[in-house]
């Protein structure tokens, strides 16, 4: 048996996980506990518990409650019985079981010398089919009311999901993530390397300017036949291309520098990307429907419409 809320009603109690347990956490439980006692416990003590442990270093505390199902009576047919106070047979010489107005059996429950381990007759002794719903009701009445909690939804056939399905879920969804944190570290390298090239072809395009500087040293040195006028002319253009095409440089290393970085926190992910191909190996060989939704989950989240973007300069270093 497992008791439990979501975790925003342990929250609202004060529950920080890594923390001191408060009071009011534990007091709930108790009385979890003493409404288990009542409901399952032998003859409503804690003979027949074998475990009850609160969990707290999970995602939702929760009590976690282990016991054997024993009883003290049995379940024995009732049968028709005639004016003489014996049992009726049928054609057949079988004794005739006894029907309620709805045409069901009818039993009666004895009591037994010794306890016995007996699920169904444990059950049925609480209603039957009806019993967990009953116990839902009466959990609800004596204890979810009092602290502010909804009735779950009646009928409901949910089941409760165990650790290693939880687990495996959980793999999953990292899985997915990993797989759309991989595709965006591939963008960013290809984004890298094209803004690496552009700035190598800029470098490229301001070398013809070397020539200038050349050409403008040998003038002053006055081995070229350059009027004083011409030169100074020469001299303001050339400093002013020059300043120009140098600011464009700390921009252009600058973003070099943003994209580098980007490039090696793209790299740091790749052992952290290696270390669950294992994983994947095994998910591939005996779930590989599980590996193709998360494919398919990351591929809906590459494709999905981005949001508009008001500026795209220097985006890399935000």
């Amino acid at each position: 048996m497992i008791i439990t809320s979501d975790t925003e009603f342990f929250e609202r109690l004060g529950w920080k996980k890594g923390e001191e347990t408060p009071y009011a956490v534990m007091e709930f439980f108790n009385r979890c506990y003493e409404f288990a006692l009542q409901e399952i416990g032998y003859k409503g003590t804690d003979k027949n518990i074998l475990s009850a442990v609160i969990h707290l270093d999970e995602t939702t505390p929760h009590l976690q409650l282990y016991y054997i199902p024993v009883v003290d009576t049995a379940k024995k047919k009732v049968y028709e019985k005639g004016a003489d106070g014996k049992v009726l047979r049928n054609e057949k010489g079988s004794p005739i079981q006894k029907k309620d107005e709805h045409g069901k059996s009818v039993y009666e429950y004895v009591p037994l010398e010794q306890p016995k381990l007996c699920s169904s007759d444990f059950w049925s002794e609480r209603g039957g089919q009806l019993s967990y719903g009953n116990m839902q009701n009466s959990f609800h009445e004596q204890i979810g009311v009092h602290y502010g909690l909804d009735r779950g939804e009646v009928g409901s056939n949910k089941k409760h999901t165990t650790k290693y399905q939880w687990q495996k879920q959980k793999q999953e969804a990292e899985l997915a993530s990993l797989e759309a944190e991989k595709v965006h570290a591939e963008e960013v390298i290809e984004q890298a390397q094209t803004a690496v090239a552009t700035r190598d072809k800029a470098l490229e395009e301001l070398k013809p300017l070397q020539g200038y500087l050349d050409a403008f040293h040998e003038a002053l040195s006055g081995e070229l036949p350059l009027s004083p006028t011409k030169l100074r002319k020469m001299i303001i253009g050339l400093t002013t291309e020059y300043k120009r095409l140098e600011e464009e440089k700390k921009i252009t290393d600058k973003d070099r520098e943003n994209l580098f970085s980007e490039l090696q926190k793209a790299e740091r992910r790749i052992p952290e990307l290696e270390k669950y191909k294992e994983f994947v190996a095994f998910v591939n060989e005996y779930a590989p429907d599980k590996l193709d939704e998360a494919k398919r989950t990351a591929t809906e989240r590459k494709n999905a419409p981005k949001p508009p973007v008001k500026s795209t300069k220097n985006w890399w270093s935000k």
